[in-house]
């Protein structure tokens, strides 16, 4: 990987802080990344496109709430996962809930407009970043909305990205960003994981886990080994959280999820947005 990629002050990442008073740089990223197996990376989403995605998400909510067939037929409802593992969501009563989601996935086949958040140019090139590839070599795979919405959200189980069965790779070289909608920690749900278990093969343990604290605009990057879950989320705030993950393109695929523009690039994906900002729809930036 080029020196330009490591070290410097990342353009997307200028004047942007981690804790409200220091810079991070490309070097930084990329050491807590290899070191621990995520980071909470600033910067990827500008306020407008923040707004622009809970404006679409909303939207997809309600229409899954008032039982669109394209909506539900290959979303993930709360009744359904708490009826599956009841564990997961004590106290809540499955049939109350067959309406609310909790998983939906290949967001640009429910509104396109999608493509304006997963153009997104620094999600890109913290990409390029982590799987340490040029911007041309990294294809996107898969998008979804994971909600945990305020008093009934169920916990996620502990496990690891790379041994998923819809989107996978032989060679494990993929990473997945996890965007907050809202402010998103422990408190609402937050995504729970254990620091240093993509170098270990270690079984899940409450010993170490940690719930990092993520800011709208930011991002959780995990490697697709790391082991992550979450638990319930019975605070009065909902944690709703677009999910993406990049892979590079010369990786032989396992499983392959049918979704739209799955194995894209980004000129691929920026010459679709850039063909809705010419019918009338304009945010975000380059």
């Amino acid at each position: 990987m080029s020196s330009s990629k490591e070290s410097g002050q990342l353009p997307w990442l200028k004047k942007m802080a981690m804790d409200g008073n220091s810079e991070m740089t490309g070097k930084d990223i990329k050491k807590v990344f290899d070191a621990e197996g995520y980071c909470v990376v600033p910067g990827l989403l500008s306020p407008q496109q923040i707004g622009l995605a809970r404006q679409l998400s909303q939207s997809l909510i309600n229409r899954h709430r008032a039982g669109e067939e394209a909506m539900t037929r290959k979303a993930v409802s709360v009744a359904s996962v708490t009826s599956q593992h009841p564990d997961r969501n004590p106290g809540v009563e499955a049939g109350h809930w067959e309406a609310e989601p909790f998983i939906i996935g290949d967001l640009i086949a429910h509104d396109e407009r999608f493509s304006e958040i997963i153009a997104s140019l620094p999600i890109w090139k913290c990409a390029c970043l982590l799987l340490e590839c040029d911007l041309p070599d990294v294809i996107f795979h898969l998008s979804n909305l994971t909600l945990k919405p305020a008093g009934v959200g169920p916990a996620i189980g502990w496990h690891r990205d790379a041994g998923n069965t819809y989107f996978s790779t032989v060679d494990g070289r993929t990473i997945r960003f996890l965007l907050p909608l809202h402010a998103m920690s422990e408190r609402n749900g937050g995504t729970a994981l254990i620091p240093g278990s993509h170098r270990s093969s270690r079984e899940y343990s409450s010993s170490g886990e940690t719930f990092p604290s993520v800011p709208p605009g930011s991002g959780l990057v995990l490697h697709s080994q790391v082991l992550h879950g979450g638990y319930p989320n019975r605070s009065v705030e909902n944690r709703d959280v677009v999910v993406l993950q990049f892979g590079v393109r010369s990786s032989e695929l396992i499983h392959k999820g049918n979704e739209h523009f799955s194995l894209c690039d980004y000129e691929d994906m920026k010459s679709f947005r850039t063909s809705q900002r010419e019918i009338g729809f304009s945010f975000g930036r380059e």
